[in-house]
């Protein structure tokens, strides 16, 4: 039976002052600490040990880096990549690191292999597969070990090889999770120091821990440590839910949440109210993270559900808390605080109210009284969000409960659910021309998603940026939804000018400026109702361009002033798009070349037609060779100062031209 004890803590108001002073080191220490990492691994030059390795799922709306480590997503500091990212391409990361902790008694005495203390190592790369032959959309496998870990201290091995898989999909009834599966295996330990392991040892009282630390969540444009992010999370299981009465507008939902959801087997993280900041939009209660329009930019939750254990009596012990400060120092302490007792914990109070933190949830499943020398363990688990972007709150915690539970649905059926919905159309975008001038935008898809017996119509879409949380502000396309239904005023789509295509002209758009298109896939099953095909699986990018000039009369800078604050820009650079400022200059002959100059005639920079400041290589139209793009960073590398400037445009077939434009920041 589990406990309904809710702990408290109590948090020294210094450790909010030093959170500056961390930050200063953490971000200095983050590259040298991956220099030395390095450096001991280059040292290992026998055994099987191989180099750190990762891939990433991209193909959901939940992106994330699969390691060969131990780790789930990505805990740098600077330059990170998804990790847990929400949705997939927005650069808004709702995990800062999921970590493996493995624990057993060795001659009685209780040792822990956990990632933190780098005491696992890689045994081979994350390999990707898709396909035939594959359980989901999106495959990987790797492996890695504790038998020998040249990267930690005073490291005890358990002797145990982990096999981990994953698992993901694209498709809208299932692309909110990825499925890990790990299959631990003794397999004894090293006595003779080459890296193999030769001496079989059975373990006892064997444990499998998985550590939570979500930092709910986290823009790119944000500091390292934030009050938006890491300083203001909650945590909690679903072993009950009374937890949920302690928020009160939370407690007046008919959330439906009952004793059936409540099976002790998910950890739970979100973002809460800061007490001490307000929102973005000046309101006191900044949970979610209401951006200065009130877009939630934090509306998700965060859960880790065990699946499924082989053996079955493997099953969840516990749902512990700790915060920043009163981590485990050794692997003792980690047993007897963290992994040890049988609580199930709601989130930690303070004054009988809430109090959120920077903390990590630990779920443990065990013990197994004796993994014997040869024997193995399989845990299956899920990792997902749940997001009501408009309500976030409990609604997106209902979101998470159901994702979870389709989760459980693919596993208890050994992944033998077909791909149920039909697949993506094939998109392609372009400059719709007339008389030589940019009328507009060509969509054109194709109608292979009506093989599928499921198909029930199409999705049309178009964005002209992102909200505030990073996601792309989708707005429906001509009738928007094509349904393929009986007397349906919208079917079919406008035909193309391609046998077995539909195409829409768009005609409202501006030369220079991003849009993103998008066509789902609309398909219903009896099981899981209406599903769509991924949003992002078909993305498309078009910054409009008039092909290029034959001479020098129509040339302008666009925009004209740049203003950093514009939507022009990019304020929440991300992964896949990483550019922030940028200008063009249009109606360029393909030959041409512009200098930059100040107004006392100091060479600021040179840019030739055809030239992007993205450098993404996901944009059409963009490399359009009568535009030429400027990110406003000078030839010194430096960022340009506000001001008006000159520009002289040279073209050998169309003679030169002479202009000013102006920079507000």
């Amino acid at each position: 039976m589990y406990s309904k004890k809710i702990f408290k803590l109590t948090i020294p108001i210094i450790c909010v002052l030093i959170v500056v002073l961390l930050v200063t080191i953490a971000l200095a220490a983050d590259k040298t600490k991956e220099k030395s990492r390095i450096a001991k691994q280059q040292a290992v030059t026998n055994g099987p040990i191989v180099p750190d390795n990762w891939k990433w799922h991209k193909i959901g709306t939940l992106w994330n880096r699969v390691t060969n480590f131990g780790m789930a997503g990505d805990d740098a500091y600077v330059d990170r990549s998804p990790s847990c990212d929400y949705p997939g391409g927005s650069g808004n990361s709702y995990l800062y690191r999921g970590s493996l902790w493995l624990t057993a008694r060795v001659d009685g005495v209780v040792h822990s292999s956990q990632l933190e203390d780098h005491e696992f190592s890689p045994l081979d790369s994350v390999h990707v597969f898709t396909g035939e032959g594959t359980r989901s959309e999106q495959d990987t496998y790797t492996r890695y070990y504790d038998v020998q870990a040249p990267l930690a201290n005073d490291h005890t091995p358990l002797g145990l090889e982990i096999t981990e898989r994953t698992y993901a999909w694209s498709e809208s009834f299932r692309d909110d999770f990825i499925i890990y599966e790990y299959t631990i295996k003794n397999v004894g330990i090293d006595t003779n120091g080459d890296g193999y392991p030769d001496t079989p040892r059975d373990l006892t009282e064997f444990y499998f821990s998985y550590r939570m630390d979500a930092d709910v969540s986290k823009l790119p444009h944000w500091p390292a440590e934030y009050r938006f992010s890491n300083q203001d999370d909650l945590g909690a299981c679903n072993a009950f839910w009374d937890w949920i009465e302690l928020i009160p507008e939370w407690a007046e939902v008919d959330h439906g949440l009952t004793e059936e959801n409540a099976d002790s087997s998910m950890m739970i993280m979100w973002d809460d109210d800061n007490p001490h900041y307000p929102a973005d939009n000046g309101e006191d209660n900044d949970r979610g993270n209401p951006g200065p329009d009130g877009t939630l930019q934090s509306p998700g939750f965060i859960g880790y559900r065990i699946l499924k254990t082989e053996p079955a009596s493997f099953k969840v012990r516990s749902i512990r808390q700790n915060h920043i400060y009163n981590d485990p120092g050794t692997d003792l302490e980690a047993y007897n605080r963290m992994i040890s007792t049988t609580e199930f914990e709601g989130p930690v109070q303070s004054g009988g109210v809430p109090f959120p933190y920077d903390y990590r949830v630990i779920l443990t499943v065990g013990p197994l009284d004796t993994l014997a020398a040869g024997d193995s363990v399989v845990v299956t688990a899920a990792l997902g969000i749940g997001s009501d972007p408009e309500r976030g709150g409990i609604y997106s915690l209902m979101e998470l409960v159901k994702n979870m539970d389709v989760a459980k649905v693919i596993v208890d059926a050994d992944y033998q659910i077909a791909s149920l919905a039909a697949p993506s159309p094939e998109l392609r975008v372009e400059e719709y021309v007339q008389n030589g001038v940019v009328e507009g935008v060509k969509v054109v898809w194709d109608n292979t998603p009506e093989m599928n017996e499921r198909f029930q119509g199409y999705k049309v879409w178009k964005s002209d940026g992102k909200t505030a949380a990073g996601a792309f502000n989708w707005q429906p396309l001509g009738w928007g939804f094509y349904a393929d239904t009986t007397d349906s005023p919208s079917w079919p789509p406008p035909t193309g000018d391609e046998p077995n295509t539909y195409q829409i002209i768009d005609p409202n758009v501006l030369n220079g400026f991003d849009y993103y298109y998008s066509v789902q896939s609309v398909s219903y099953d009896e099981l899981f109702g209406v599903m769509e095909s991924n949003i992002l699986t078909n993305l498309k990018y078009i910054s409009p361009a008039t092909p290029p000039a034959t001479d020098l009369s129509r040339v302008k800078v666009v925009p004209n002033p740049y203003r950093g604050s514009a939507m022009w820009n990019n304020p929440i650079p991300s992964d896949s798009e990483p550019w922030q400022h940028r200008l063009q200059f249009t109606n360029l002959p393909a030959d041409a070349s512009v200098k930059i100059f100040t107004l006392d005639g100091d060479f600021v920079d040179e840019i030739v037609s055809g030239e992007i400041a993205r450098k993404t290589g996901a944009f059409e139209g963009a490399d359009n060779m009568g535009v030429a793009e400027w990110d406003l960073i000078t030839r010194n590398n430096q960022e340009v100062a506000p001001g008006i400037y000159l520009y002289v445009v040279d073209s050998p077939t169309a003679g030169q031209k002479v202009g000013k434009f102006v920079i507000i920041r």
